[in-house]
């Protein structure tokens, strides 16, 4: 509404309106309101200018009712901050920020590095019986060329990272494809033994296991052993959050910590604890959950510190909070695609939060 009074510049205003839009979910229903007497009032109480200057009021006017019922269903959504807190966006700022792309290392047990991007290159290396190239998706595929059985390979590791910013899919040796959130890590063998596929996630990943029941795969991750013969499932794993989730969306997944053991079906997500031995089971919710491999950002009643968390990954951004730590819980959804600043100021819409970026630091203020 400070927006709608400033007249200088429509450009902000399409901007908050596209965001409000953006942040509304297809599934959530709006409040039983009277649509056309509410406009019918907005219409009726407008004394609009007849000046040059003050013309801008006009083409407005559906804007205004629009930024009201918009407002009723963005916040019907997000249900932990009060509609009376809609208030101004931050000043434009001149840092432009770019949210993360495609782009890894992968580091082979010789010690050599290959640095990944969004090329379109299709082969990138061999080593001895191992080849690593580009698909037409620009997937990495690493493949094994030849049969082995030489037990050092299976005891030599090679290390696929992303950094913050980025993300990656590789296509293991056996067929299973793995998709890397940001600054996340993948640790696995120069060949699988005959017997067995372990690998070692940082991080969070995206898992489709191709299916060998000869073959268990295993995932370590901070205490946590997942095992699996061929299935779907993602693990949240960052060393900075205080959870452990292992969500699965296909087939059986078998959850194990040092005293206890637990078997997940499609559909349920488990919860396990840094230092802890406790297996939780919880529903999954499969847009939140993948919402990061699905292009988006989904905060769902989450503080301020878990947003932030998600946002620094993605922008490779640091986060500084000044004086107390916001409160309140925040709930939207947006794209990861957008420039920082538009992820931001839907944010700043519920007044409870500020930002203000200096370089690649956003500064965190109530």
């Amino acid at each position: 509404m400070s927006l709608i009074g400033q007249n200088e510049s429509t450009e902000d205003l399409k901007l908050s309106l596209r965001n409000l839009w953006n942040g509304l979910n297809d599934q959530d229903e709006v409040p039983p309101i009277d649509q056309e007497k509410i406009y019918a009032q907005i219409m009726a109480s407008q004394d609009f200018p007849k000046s040059k200057k003050n013309r801008l009021w006009q083409p407005l006017a559906a804007a205004v009712a629009a930024v009201v019922l918009l407002c009723i269903a963005f916040y019907s959504f997000n249900g932990s901050q009060a509609l009376d807190q809609f208030t101004a966006l931050a000043k434009p700022v001149k840092y432009h920020i770019k949210p993360g792309t495609n782009k890894a290392t992968l580091r082979l047990a010789n010690g050599s590095t290959i640095n990944l991007n969004n090329s379109a290159e299709p082969s990138l290396t061999n080593y001895g019986n191992i080849q690593i190239k580009k698909n037409s998706h620009g997937q990495i595929i690493y493949q094994v060329i030849a049969d082995s059985t030489d037990a050092r390979l299976a005891s030599s590791y090679n290390v696929f990272t992303t950094p913050k910013g980025g993300q990656y899919e590789i296509i293991l040796a056996d067929g299973s494809k793995v998709f890397l959130n940001a600054n996340s890590s993948l640790t696995f063998p120069t060949v699988f033994s005959a017997t067995q596929r372990n690998v070692v996630l940082k991080g969070e990943a995206y898992f489709e296991i191709a299916k060998n029941k000869k073959k268990p795969f295993k995932v370590s991750a901070n205490g946590t052993e997942i095992k699996v013969l061929g299935t779907h499932f993602n693990v949240m794993a960052y060393e900075d959050e205080p959870l452990l989730k292992t969500t699965l969306f296909e087939g059986s997944v078998q959850v194990n910590t040092n005293t206890a053991t637990k078997t997940i079906k499609p559909g349920q997500q488990a919860v396990t604890y840094k230092n802890q031995s406790a297996i939780d089971i919880n529903e999954s919710k499969p847009d939140e959950d993948l919402a990061w491999k699905n292009g988006y950002f989904l905060f769902q009643d989450e503080g301020i510190e878990s947003v932030m968390r998600k946002i620094a990954r993605w922008y490779d951004v640091e986060v500084v909070y000044k004086e107390s730590i916001p409160g309140g819980e925040f709930g939207g959804k947006i794209s990861r695609y957008e420039n920082i600043l538009d992820v931001l100021k839907p944010l700043e819409l519920t007044g409870s939060v500020h930002f203000k970026l200096e370089g690649r630091r956003i500064i965190v203020t109530q």
